[in-house]
């Protein structure tokens, strides 16, 4: 007998050495045919024959992961069963066979979708586990392979039991790993990853998420990039970052999920058995990305494409992954629906039949069952309204295969209440049931908890108001608006709390009318529009606010909060990325950026609460008093106007109270309607503001008649929604007598909120306690004639040149910067006055990228993000006049509850004063108005008084120019026209001679 083919198969052993040393498959071959021969040459009894057998199983299941061959994996499994058969209770090599007959089932139910296969694995590995010694060398691949069939079984069948075992196996697992085995420790730590990432979407437990994501970096660091399994580990780890983005909308998550996931996949050869599910993974990253940003070319096609890829390479039915795939595929297809100018014929239908297949494949126990249940009850939804009752049917299936508890109930049963409400009837009560368990439900996603919150008060009459439940409709209006702060905390940057808060645009003012229309206090409704809207600058405020005081009475309260601060305000996210890339050495700082900035943030917020504890400080940081909102009207009238469907009021404060003014005779389609670009400047639009909300608010506050003396009145003006797109200072009739417009009546400046005035006042306060110094700082003039690919605007330096010789008369020294991005914001620190002249623009989908135009402005353009990063306020300047387009414009129609735009961030950056426009301007008239704004500026002195009174005399001066020369044309045109109606010449007239006065504002107190 051959010694080499006998004992052990010595040399198939040897042949599959070389193999793994190699990769070449001609030793595996070998392997396998060698030890085959030497079993045919032993009895069964010889105790090297289940040894032979059991590396045969071994060999089998190898070959298998190359060819792929079904006789491959079903010999790998026959051959391991013999070798446990004839392996006695007690022998300390069963543990080990027990667990290669466990591993090749594993496979063929992942491959085949065999629930009894996956059963059967799951007893032979935790017999191994249980027969084991704790001295074993495998105990750890052992409870590994445990943990992943019982999570493989939770997700089949849906028993929590199964998934917190399956997480303590892995645990287990990684805690017996040697630390020299770093590729097994890596394998362990990535299926420990997944599993507690799974745990997460049942509970909403965010440390489940977060250490997922620790040990998918762990994973991928001990794995190396020469690791046969560095992909799939690394796509893994774009998957969590990629569950991460979906509660937190944290670019940098979702830009770090589809580089790594992009890198996996370049790596992965065409044949490769991951190569489907790392295809999967960025289509869904991409996805991610088109819904924030919609990118159709860049994002939404490929992502369609490489989930079709998936889904040819996973062509049998019965494997586990196909459905998942189908039910991608459908929900990218009607993504592509959506679009009239991309969608195929049939993209709905495809889509609903893919899904119907995804279902059909999927037991009704499966963890992802309520999941596409729902997606395809929303596919029915959008087929037309003969699809509801069907559509209600799988939506009610999904809601009762969801526990409560579940972190995705929220969305299923806002969704489903969404098509009730559709209905008529008992209906409604069982939406309104709905609702409310989804807004109070802590487990689910902020996110979710809102929109059911939306819809409540969006449909207030029939949820509350008809059966006379104000207190809940009360209730709800609170409950909701207060996850708004929890929706963008502190930690997030300025990019993501912008692009997190469109999805509540308008809520604020919802709740707002909701709380005036069910019996609140107008002081209630203000509260919540202060806490609901301009939410990212008020946390921005927050960041800045002067804690001197705090830092006499509690000076380490005060260190600590300063130095928590430095760090949140560090460059934001946007300035990380353009220093990283894919191959960047420091491609994890991204991540580790964004969950240390989540601790600062959850230390900031823990150290505010103890602030609020010490005694005199217990308002610190929460949204304005009751007593703070009336003293904000010390200097005047503040008018919220608030608009809403249910309703739209003028609440008014002044140092006596808060008054509700209703205005019902103006609707939120109206307002919508006369919001148009066309519309918005028209003489019939300043009509129609001063007849439906001006004049009414002046007749409350006395301001009857036109203004006669000095000092004026003022009045700040806070408007909501699509409000803030209009000229109320302009309101009102310019060509008749009597006094009938803003202009004539009052002195008017604008805010984004009352918080905003009020952190004027305090900084105005400050300097007056400050001991006087001589201010020596200057006036920077920047004048942008020619600027690339724009306009040509000649009087920009004669607008500079008369502002800088008033300048001179003021006593105030010029400098004129480079007109770069960086040698301006320099600038900005030793300035006392800005004016730019030149063009502005804003921007139409990302207010923080609105721009000032300098020369550099295509390669590196002066931004709204850029003013956020900076803070003036030790030494603040006094006014910045942006003598350009649009720099207080909102352009984005979803952000306009935020206005965020230049003239905003200026103020913010710690600028006193603002003077910006709503919209474009005329390059003549620009000059005629700084002339005349620093003539009255050189004669009342730099007052805070003096810039909106200096404006509003200058625009005043203007319009009544602009009248005398509509009665001028109007005469004329007449008389040469004789056969025309006055009408008809009028309307004529007011298209040639435009009221280029009107968009210039005043933002300050």
């Amino acid at each position: 007998m051959d010694i080499n083919k006998t004992p052990g198969g010595l040399l198939g052993q040897k042949r599959y050495e070389d193999y793994c040393q190699t990769s070449t498959a001609e030793y595996l071959n070998s392997a396998i045919a060698d030890t085959e021969e030497a079993t045919r040459l032993v009895p069964d009894s010889h105790p090297t024959y289940p040894v032979m057998l059991s590396n045969l199983s071994v060999y089998y299941h190898t070959r298998y992961g190359l060819r792929t061959k079904d006789q491959d994996l079903n010999n790998s499994i026959h051959f391991a069963q013999e070798a446990v058969r004839l392996t006695p209770e007690g022998d300390p090599d069963r543990p080990g066979r027990l667990s290669n007959l466990s591993n090749a089932l594993e496979l063929r139910y992942k491959v085949k979708g065999q629930m009894l296969d996956l059963e059967q694995a799951i007893v032979s590995s935790q017999e191994a586990v249980d027969k084991a010694s704790m001295d074993d060398n495998d105990l750890h691949k052992m409870l590994n392979s445990l943990g992943n069939q019982l999570g493989q079984r939770y997700v089949e069948y849906n028993n929590p039991k199964d998934l917190d075992d399956a997480i303590n196996a892995l645990i287990h697992a990684d805690d017996r790993t040697p630390a020299e085995e770093t590729w097994h420790k890596a394998i362990i730590l990535q299926n420990l990853g997944v599993r507690l990432s799974e745990r997460f979407v049942r509970t909403g437990d965010w440390p489940d998420l977060d250490e997922s994501i620790r040990k998918a970096e762990q994973a991928l660091e001990l794995c190396g990039g020469e690791s046969k399994d560095f992909q799939c580990i690394a796509s893994e780890l774009g998957n969590r970052l990629g569950a991460r983005y979906t509660r937190t909308r944290e670019q940098r998550d979702l830009e770090r999920a589809i580089s790594l996931t992009k890198e996996a996949l370049d790596g992965t050869p065409q044949d490769h058995a991951d190569r489907p599910l790392i295809l999967l993974d960025l289509s869904n990253r991409l996805r991610d990305k088109y819904q924030r940003t919609p990118d159709y070319e860049t994002y939404l096609g490929p992502a369609i494409s490489y989930c079709e890829e998936s889904v040819s390479l996973t062509s049998e039915r019965r494997d586990p992954q196909r459905a998942r795939r189908l039910n991608s595929l459908a929900n990218l297809l009607h993504l592509r629906y959506g679009l009239r100018d991309r969608r195929e014929e049939g993209d709905l239908k495809t889509a609903i039949d893919l899904v119907r297949e995804a279902i059909e494949i999927t037991k009704e126990d499966h963890t992802h069952y309520a999941g596409w249940a729902n997606d395809l009850s929303k596919l029915l939804d959008n087929n037309g309204p003969e699809h509801l009752d069907e559509s209600i049917e799988w939506a009610e299936r999904a809601v009762e295969r969801t526990p409560r508890g579940h972190s995705e109930r929220a969305s299923w049963t806002t969704h489903l209440a969404s098509l009730l409400l559709k209905r008529c009837g008992e209906d409604h009560i069982c939406a309104k049931d709905l609702l409310v368990e989804a807004l109070s439900d802590d487990a689910c996603p902020i996110q979710d908890r809102i929109k059911a919150g939306q819809v409540l008060l969006k449909k207030v009459d029939v949820m509350f108001l008809k059966d006379g439940d104000q207190k809940s409709a009360r209730q709800t209006t609170h409950d909701t608006i207060k996850l708004i702060s929890l929706y963008a905390p502190r930690h997030l940057d300025s990019e993501d709390k912008q692009n997190i808060l469109t999805d509540v645009l308008g809520l604020a003012s919802e709740a707002a009318a909701v709380a005036l229309t069910t019996g609140e206090e107008p002081l209630v409704a203000v509260q919540l529009l202060e806490e609901g809207r301009g939410v990212l600058l008020g946390s921005l405020y927050d960041l800045r606010t002067n804690v001197e005081s705090l830092g006499q009475d509690y000076p380490d309260l005060a260190s600590q909060f300063v130095g928590l601060r430095e760090k949140l305000n560090e460059p934001g996210y946007s300035n990380v990325l353009d220093t990283l890339n894919a191959d960047s050495p420091d491609r994890k700082s991204s991540v580790v950026l964004g969950g240390g900035r989540r601790e600062i943030g959850k230390s900031m917020d823990e150290l505010i609460q103890t602030i609020r504890q010490q005694p005199g400080y217990d308002q610190f940081l929460l949204p304005p008093s009751g007593s703070a909102l009336l003293e904000a009207s010390s200097g005047g009238p503040v008018v919220l106007l608030n608009i809403s469907p249910l309703r739209c009021d003028a609440l008014i404060i002044r140092p006596s109270g808060i008054h509700c003014l209703g205005l019902p005779s103006i609707t939120y389609a109206d307002i919508k309607d006369h919001s148009e670009p066309r519309k918005r400047n028209s003489n019939q639009t300043l009509g129609w503001l001063w007849k439906h909300i001006v004049c009414p608010v002046f007749d409350f506050l006395g301001f009857t008649t036109a203004c006669q003396h000095e000092p004026w009145p003022r009045i700040w003006w806070v408007p909501t929604g699509a409000l803030i797109k209009f000229p109320l200072h302009a309101a009102g009739h310019h060509r008749e007598l009597g006094g009938a417009t803003s202009l004539d009546r009052v002195i008017s400046s604008y805010s984004p909120s009352v918080k905003s005035i009020i952190h004027s006042q305090q900084r105005k306060a400050e300097m007056l306690t400050s001991p006087a110094a001589p201010d020596d700082r200057t006036l920077v003039l920047i004048a942008m004639e020619y600027t690339p690919n724009q306009p040509h605007l000649k009087q920009a330096p004669k607008e500079i040149d008369i502002v800088r010789g008033l300048g001179v008369q003021m006593g105030l020294s010029s400098v004129s910067p480079t007109c770069q991005k960086q040698p301006v914001l320099a600038s900005l620190h030793d300035c006392r006055i800005l004016h730019f002249a030149g063009h502005g623009s804003s921007d139409p989908t990302q207010p923080l990228k609105s721009k000032l135009l300098l020369s550099d402005w295509e390669s590196t353009p002066l931004t709204v993000q850029d003013l956020l990063d900076i803070n003036l306020a030790q030494n603040p300047p006094f006014l910045a006049y942006l003598s350009s387009c649009g720099s207080g414009q909102v352009a984005d129609d979803r952000s306009v509850d935020e206005s965020i735009h230049l003239s905003s961030a200026f103020q913010l950056a710690g600028f006193r004063h603002v003077i910006g426009t709503l919209w474009e301007v005329n390059d003549n008239l620009c000059f005629d108005l700084a002339k005349g704004v620093y003539e009255r500026l050189k004669s009342g002195g730099l007052t805070d008084e003096s810039v909106s009174a200096a404006l509003h005399h200058a625009t005043r001066s203007l319009r009544d120019d602009w009248v005398r020369q509509l009665s001028i044309a109007a005469s004329t045109t007449v008389d040469s026209r004789r056969g025309w109606k006055k009408r008809k010449a009028s309307t004529s007239i007011e298209v040639t001679i435009e009221a280029y006065w009107i968009p210039y504002v005043h933002y300050g107190a």
